[in-house]
């Protein structure tokens, strides 16, 4: 999102500098002058077709900005600037929130899983419950049953 907005400030920068007629070498004696000295090479890399957008604003694009435009323009490129950190920033609130969402939707999913195994194994404690209940009774009938053969023996 950022290279774009870069990529749309170097395309009216170069617009710029061929209506004001400017040479690479006047920009830099220009930025100099303004005490935001810019190399002729990072000069001729903002002005490449070939290079990437991928200039440092405050030290290399503003200062060729402050050079080729008039001062009120000056403002409007402080204005897009920070609509457009705004616009990056709101960008990533969003896909913070999305991810958010869809962690808090997991972990519902997760939490309604273990909601329910945890209602699978007290229902099976109860059965196990129930049969060793069965169990005990009638091992306890059988008890009974071999005592009172045992006692009628005797």
């Amino acid at each position: 999102m950022v290279n774009i907005k870069k990529a749309e400030l170097i395309a009216e920068l170069k617009e710029l500098r061929l209506q004001k007629g400017m040479t690479y070498q006047q920009i830099v004696d220009a930025t100099a002058a303004i005490n935001s000295p810019v190399s002729l090479s990072t000069v001729k890399n903002v002005f490449s077709d070939t290079r990437s957008h991928d200039h440092d604003y405050n030290n290399v694009l503003k200062p060729i900005a402050d050079v080729l435009r008039s001062p009120t323009e000056d403002d409007d490129l402080e204005t897009k600037t920070l609509q457009t950190r705004l616009e990056y920033k709101d960008e990533i609130i969003k896909q913070l929130r999305d991810r958010i969402a869809r962690k808090e939707e997991k972990h519902l999913d997760r939490e309604s899983f273990l909601r329910e195994q945890l209602e699978f194994y007290k229902d099976q404690i109860k059965f196990k419950d129930s049969q060793i209940k069965r169990l005990n009774e009638s091992i306890d009938r059988k008890d009974a049953l071999l005592r009172k053969y045992l006692v009628d023996d005797e």
